[in-house]
């Protein structure tokens, strides 16, 4: 694993590139996949779903403390043996490589609607995957940076919805609780799910400059990510209300109809460019990972195996645009991610524990 010092994370850097695994494409729709059973009430269930990235977080930080220089992957190993380890491993790697898929048909149907309507499909796929692959390319230094970067951009434009506030009705949101705890509960486990991408940080933590700083630049970012979705949710309903907001693929994006830039004929446009941008740095992140855990594998560099996987999730980004194949895949998956990344990483911290408490001799 490449950690030369100038390849290492700042701890803010650490914090946005753990928020560019989590804030990506998914939350413009995040409103419209709520509101169908938890009604004006949504916004609770981001709230109460924190404690998924919450808990992977503070456990992934007991065993970083416990094992400061060895990724998860190499961890497998070490408590599973060779064989078993390799089967969690690739289990673990096997929901970064359909997410990054997801992310880049999702990027392609947006961009097709939206932006370059004119481009095939495998067109736009291509032109996702070779980009993606570039930046991948370049070291996890380079991809802090662009995250980094990336997130100030969209911090900027993200602030702007504070003006559908204006043009929204507190009405939307009431009776608070009007949907019932049942329902609100109900759909928690739901919500969970766009909180997926916080087990990268056993991947990642070798690459942070300073071990001590891990645990609070990773809460940093569970902070601002539940802002973020929390306040997404919110102003959507406020805005569009829970009759308008199903009605809209990305909800979301409707939010920026209310901001009147005299010198810009749409805003909503510029969003989009940002959006374009933040599913590009995700993909990036998740493709990345993925070189990581094949490295795990096979000890190859990491632009050698980028290379090798580019023709893979090319196919899998074409054939994953077929909606209804990829509803049926996401459907399974991340469900099945949630249970898998709890059960295992709380074995692992469990292993860790015991082990620690074994007499040396």
């Amino acid at each position: 694993m490449d950690t030369e010092k100038n390849n290492l994370l700042t701890p803010n850097q650490l914090t946005y590139l753990l928020l560019g695994f989590v804030v990506g494409t998914g939350f413009l729709k995040l409103p419209n996949q709520l509101v169908k059973t938890a009604g004006q009430d949504s916004w609770m269930c981001v709230i109460f779903a924190l404690i998924y990235p919450l808990y992977i977080v503070l456990v992934s930080c007991y065993i970083i403390n416990k094992h400061p220089k060895e990724n998860i992957l190499v961890i497998n190993k070490k408590y599973f043996g060779n064989f078993f380890g390799n089967i969690m491993n690739f289990i673990f790697m096997l929901q970064f490589i359909i997410t990054t898929v997801v992310i880049i048909a999702h990027t392609m149907i947006f961009s097709r609607v939206y932006i370059v309507s004119y481009l095939a499909p495998l067109k736009v796929a291509l032109i996702t995957v070779l980009l993606v692959t570039y930046a991948s390319s370049k070291g996890i230094g380079v991809l802090g940076k662009i995250n980094q970067l990336v997130f100030y951009l969209f911090i900027l434009v993200f602030l702007l919805s504070l003006t559908a506030l204006k043009y929204g009705d507190i009405l939307n949101l009431q009776p608070v609780f009007g949907a019932g705890m049942t329902n609100v509960l109900k759909t928690t486990p739901q919500t969970a799910y766009s909180y997926f991408g916080w087990e990268c940080l056993l991947l990642l933590f070798p690459y942070a400059k300073d071990v001590k700083s891990i645990k609070k630049s990773a809460l940093k970012a569970v902070a601002i990510c539940g802002i973020i979705y929390v306040w997404t949710v919110f102003i959507t309903i406020y805005y569009l209300s829970i009759d308008i907001t199903p009605k809209n693929y990305w909800s979301f994006v409707m939010v920026f109809q209310s901001i009147n830039v005299p010198i810009i004929n749409n805003f909503r446009y510029i969003f989009m460019f940002i959006w374009i941008v933040i599913s590009f740095r995700i993909t990036a992140n998740y493709y990345f990972v993925v070189t990581i855990c094949i490295n795990s594998f096979k000890k190859m560099d990491f632009k050698k195996i980028g290379l090798l996987i580019f023709p893979l999730i090319l196919y899998l980004a074409y054939k994953f645009s077929d909606r209804m194949l990829r509803q049926k895949i996401e459907g399974f998956a991340y469900p099945a991610s949630i249970i898998f990344n709890v059960s295992f990483i709380s074995v692992v911290a469990l292993l860790t524990y015991f082990k620690g408490k074994e007499p040396r001799s």
